[in-house]
Parts: structure tokens; C-alpha cells; sequence
């Protein structure tokens, strides 16, 4: 059998306890529709963007917002509360002023803030300012600055404050920070170059920066050659650059049948360099000595050798004389390549253009050097008159022929051809 509480105010007795059942189950409804209708009103029926604004709503009215004005671009702001009393200062807050020049940070704790500005190259800005809950907090940051009007020599300069670039000589630059101000100035593959001026608050500067230079002309033999300054080229020579970096500069000179000529040359401050260097000083220099030593074959140094068989061809002898010298290898390595030599005059002969050098006693053999001149260079007064007994000449060209003497000479003949000077 169930057991039913009774309505308060009801004894045993005075109803039927079907009926009192009854009362008791009505009197229980009503309470629960009161309980779920509260639930309902309470907010148990938003939707989930009701709620969310609900919470902004709060959020903007228990917390306030700090706006930081700057008028300089790219300032990095954070504010900091100050903490009262036992309280511990809570982080910190960052912000950057982008173009606009200003940042709001929002969803500040009510309370006193440490507001620090931050813009590289200049002093660090500090203030301090209240922020109330449910209101905004303005703050002007105000870097003092002073303008300068900036040249250089030449000009197209690029000025840098630090890691911010500026712009390229000739400029106007309308705000840099009070005091010693130093600035670096590049042109395009020179050294920079560190300038230093004083600023101050409302006053436009004038400077003119010289960036070290003098001048530079290249003059080369034969002309045309390009001209490479820092593997830039710069033009054909002959060639005068008005405007070359001071110091050490490193210069390639490139040229058809001819190897690169590297260089260095040192120009001074306001100073001017002419060089005129030859370009077949590139070619390697002949070495006769070594090159014998190379392709040297013992043998009897007072019998003469007959051509070896199956030597025909490019590798043969021209004079049909095949003793020490291993003409393969000769043919291979050495023969119709251009090189440079240099030697002392021991006859010239103005008809054909042949000039014979003094001869060299090696380690092995002795050995002379015969050059002829090109059509061009014979035809030259100036070069013939240098060409006298016992003068030094220098002078490029292809080697053609490693000759081995006839009896009873002992002098091995080394010819050049498509000879000009060296100058």
C-alpha cells in the first residue's frame, strides 16, 4: 500500500486518502509549471549570438578601452597596470601603430596604466593615465623631432635610420628624433657611409654627404674589351668612369679571343687613375725551360736520332730531326696555344718582321726564341725602333713549333707566331 503526505492542515480522518492523494498531486504541478517557467525566463532561451552579445555588453561595461594616438608611424605601444596595494601587476599589453597612427587596446581592467611608446631610432616615450570601466581613454604620444634636407655626392643615396629605410638622395626627411642622429647612406655597390648630425625640435637641417669617390679611366691593347667593375659591366674600353668608390677595386677585363684580365686598382678621394694594361698579359707565360723539362727523352747527346716510326702527321718534326723532345706530347699540350714571353733583343729583321732573342743555357739544352710580328705591328715605326740589340721586349702570340737542331748545332728552336707587343 502507498503512503500519501497529507496537505498541511488536513488530519487523518477528515477525507478519504484517494482524495488526499489527489490534492497532493494537483498542488505539486502547479509547483513545478512555476520552477520550469522561471528556468524559461531566465535565459535558458537565447541563442547562442543573444548570449554572446550578452557577455560583449558586460565585458564593455566591467572593462575599459585605450586609445594611443602617436605621430609616428610604426610605434610599438604597451601598457602596463599599475598594481594598488597587495595586488600583483598583471602581463602587460602590446600594440603597433600601423599607418593610421593610432591602436585601441581594449578589455583593460579598470585602474591606473604605465603607457610606453617605442619607434626604433627614437627615445622611449612614458606616461601614465587611468582607465575607467565602460569608457574609452585617449593618449597622445608626441615624439619631438626636427627635419632635415639631405644631398649627397653623388646623388641616389639610400638613407637609413636604423633597420628603417628612408628614401634616396636628394630628400626631405620630415621627422627625426632631437640630438645626435646618425644616419647611413649606401649608393648601389659601394661601401656605406655613416653619417652624424645634430637635430633640433622644429628646425630643418641642410647637409650635403660626399660619398668617398675619385676617377677612373681604362685604356686597353688592343681596344673594345668590357669593362667589369664589382661583376657589374660598366662599358668598353677606352673607358673613363667619373665617379669610382675609393679603395682597392677589383676589375675584370673580358674580350674576345682573349682570357679574362683581373685587376685591382686603388683610387684615392677626389683622385683620378689611368691604367692601360695589355690584354695578351692574360695568356700564360712561356716557360721554354719547363716545357722542355716536361717533354724531355734521354739520349745520346752526340748522336742524332732518326725520325721515329709512325711520328707523321701534325706531331712530325719540321725540320725531320726527332731526338730528346717527345712531339706527341708537344703537339698535345703546348702547340697552337697563345702565350706571353718576354726576353732581350738579339737581332730584328724590319723585312720580314722576325726577331730573334738572345739565347738560354738550361739544365738540359740551350735554347733560342724567334717571333714574327703581325702585318699590323711590323708596320709600326715606333715598335721597330724599339726592337734593338739587347733591348727587353714583351710581347703575345701562338707557339707553332718546338724545333730540335740540325748538326752540328745543339739549340732547340722555339717559334711564335701572330706576334704583337706587350706594352
Amino acid at each position: 500500500m502507498d503512503f500519501v503526505q497529507c496537505p498541511r492542515g488536513l488530519q487523518p480522518g477528515m477525507i478519504e486518502p484517494r482524495e488526499a492523494a489527489v490534492a497532493c498531486a494537483v498542488r505539486s504541478g502547479l509547483v513545478l509549471l512555476v520552477i520550469l517557467f522561471a528556468v524559461g525566463t531566465s535565459g535558458c532561451g537565447k541563442s547562442p549570438e543573444e548570449q554572446k552579445a550578452a557577455a560583449a555588453e558586460h565585458k564593455a561595461q566591467t572593462t575599459g578601452r585605450l586609445v594611443v594616438k602617436s605621430n609616428h608611424a610604426n610605434t610599438t605601444v604597451e601598457a602596463t597596470r599599475l598594481p594598488t596595494g597587495s595586488e600583483t601587476s598583471p602581463a602587460s599589453v602590446n600594440g603597433v601603430t600601423d599607418g593610421a597612427l593610432e591602436h585601441t587596446l581594449s578589455g583593460l581592467p579598470p585602474g591606473k596604466y604605465s603607457v610606453m611608446a617605442r619607434s626604433d631610432g627614437w627615445p622611449e616615450l612614458k606616461q601614465e593615465t587611468n582607465v575607467s570601466a565602460g569608457q574609452t581613454t585617449e593618449v597622445a604620444v608626441n615624439f619631438k623631432s626636427g627635419s632635415l634636407r639631405l644631398n649627397s655626392d653623388p646623388t641616389g643615396a639610400t638613407v637609413r635610420l636604423g633597420a628603417n629605410t628612408l628614401g634616396q638622395t636628394p630628400l626631405v626627411i620630415p621627422q627625426l628624433p632631437l640630438g645626435e642622429c646618425k644616419l647611413t647612406l649606401a649608393y648601389p655597390s659601394w661601401p656605406a657611409v655613416t653619417f652624424q648630425t645634430t637635430i633640433t625640435e622644429n628646425v630643418e637641417a641642410t647637409a650635403t654627404v660626399r660619398l668617398p669617390h675619385g676617377k677612373l679611366t681604362v685604356q686597353t691593347t688592343p681596344p673594345g674589351a668590357t669593362v667589369l667593375l664589382g661583376g657589374r659591366a660598366v662599358g668598353q674600353t677606352p673607358l673613363t668612369l667619373e665617379r669610382v668608390s675609393a679603395g682597392t677595386r677589383k676589375l675584370t677585363l673580358q674580350a674576345k679571343d682573349f682570357p679574362a684580365l683581373e685587376l685591382s686598382v686603388t683610387v684615392e678621394d677626389r683622385g683620378e687613375v689611368k691604367i692601360s694594361p695589355a690584354l695578351g698579359s692574360a695568356f700564360p707565360v712561356l716557360d721554354p725551360e719547363a716545357l722542355l723539362r716536361a717533354v724531355w727523352v734521354p739520349d745520346d747527346p752526340n748522336r742524332l736520332a732518326p725520325p721515329l716510326e709512325g711520328l707523321n702527321g701534325p706531331f712530325q718534326s719540321q725540320n725531320g730531326i726527332v731526338k730528346n723532345l717527345n712531339r706527341k706530347r708537344v703537339y698535345e699540350v703546348w702547340l697552337r696555344k697563345q702565350y706571353c714571353f718576354t726576353g732581350a733583343v738579339k737581332a730584328y729583321d724590319p723585312a720580314s718582321g722576325q726577331i730573334e732573342f738572345a739565347e738560354q743555357k738550361g739544365e738540359l739544352c740551350r735554347y733560342r726564341v724567334l717571333a714574327k710580328l703581325t702585318p699590323a705591328a711590323r708596320s709600326n715605326r715606333e715598335l721597330s725602333a724599339l726592337l734593338t740589340k739587347g733591348a727587353t721586349f714583351a710581347l703575345y702570340g701562338r707557339l707553332t713549333a718546338v724545333e730540335e737542331p740540325r748538326w752540328p748545332s745543339k739549340m732547340i728552336t722555339f717559334e711564335i707566331s701572330s706576334v704583337e707587343p706587350l706594352r
